[in-house]
């Protein structure tokens, strides 16, 4: 990369910076002027891509980098995340270092005993974005709790998502539903428990896995490889219950991503405290958050970073993961 191309870089970067905050600026005065920038926000349909159509079709996920402190940190390194020649580069030590201690308290929770009639339960408090009649133009959802249920052993055990009060049976999607003789443990991109048991637990196995996956059921045309991985993984975390040894395997998977940094202190949007890692693009940027004192998984915060403005599309909190015997029931 030659001095031009590095100056131009920087130059691109710095015009994501926001404009620095006015004196005594309340921070709930920040907040609503962040959430303004989503009525400013448009973007090209090649660069949507939804996630999970089965559970939120109306939801397209995008990410990108986070505004204030945490994009100073981004500019200041950003540049460094393509080595010459245009290979990008490995994992931030930084992020390694943490996502080893994440896999390591994984690894140490103790693997429940569930059988193949049970259901998976994952509760959170979500908000995000959300278009309707074919906009361009976001709008934010409001904040609120979202709980799903998912088979632990066959694919085709209908599933349940409560959200926003409307029930929603949950089945394979129409493009990857097998025939009834196939019914089974699912793939990845609708997985049961009983799948994520089986899934390799060498980390570089298991990333040739989740790439193997992604070329054949591409998470969206906008993502490399690397942020498919990076995608992929996330999503696994967030809404399934992952067995302890794949679930180390999956953040010692994360940390052979190229690109994969530390962000340091964040909250979720329950105001919990927590530390990230992301993984970003010119297009967008995915976080998840692990408690600091736990280094359990929490949630995430996915920004839009397309338009040149930062502008928060999710933000998900995880409040309780438990078994059940079926969909519906509460543990």
């Amino acid at each position: 990369m030659t001095d031009d191309q590095i100056t131009d870089q920087i130059t691109d970067l710095a015009r994501l910076l926001p404009a620095g905050p006015a004196p005594d600026l309340p921070a709930e005065r920040h907040q609503i002027l962040k959430e303004h920038l989503m009525a400013e926000y448009r973007l090209a349909p090649g660069n949507r891509r939804p996630t999970r159509q089965r559970r939120r079709a109306r939801r397209p996920l995008f990410a990108a980098l986070g505004a204030g402190a945490v994009l100073a940190a981004i500019a200041a390194t950003a540049v460094a995340l393509v080595l010459p020649g245009g290979q990008p580069a490995p994992a931030s030590p930084a992020a390694v270092k943490l996502l080893a201690k994440v896999a390591n308290a994984a690894a140490r929770q103790p693997a429940p005993r569930v059988s193949n009639s049970e259901f998976m339960y994952i509760r959170s408090e979500v908000i995000y974005a959300s278009y309707s009649d074919g906009s361009q133009v976001p709008t934010m959802e409001p904040l609120h709790e979202q709980q799903i249920w998912l088979p632990v052993a066959n694919i085709c055990d209908w599933g349940l998502l409560i959200e926003e009060g409307q029930r929603t049976s949950l089945a394979p999607p129409t493009d990857l539903r097998p025939p009834s003789s196939d019914c089974g443990q699912g793939n990845l991109l609708d997985p049961t428990y009983r799948l994520l048991q089986s899934l390799p637990t060498d980390p570089r196995a298991l990333l040739n896995l989740i790439d193997a996956s992604n070329r054949a059921h591409p998470v969206g045309q906008s993502l490399d490889s690397d942020g498919a991985a990076f995608f992929t993984i996330g999503f696994l975390v967030r809404e399934a219950i992952v067995p302890p040894s794949t679930a180390a395997a999956l953040y010692r998977a994360a940390a052979l991503i190229p690109g994969v940094t530390l962000i340091g202190r964040v909250t979720t949007v329950e105001r919990q405290p927590g530390i990230a890692i992301a993984w970003s693009d010119s297009r967008d940027r995915y976080e998840w958050i692990f408690d600091p004192a736990t280094l359990q998984y929490v949630g995430e915060r996915d920004y839009a970073l397309s338009t040149g403005k930062p502008v928060l599309n999710e933000n998900t909190a995880v409040l309780q993961r438990a078994f059940v015997s079926k969909a519906g029931q509460l543990p």
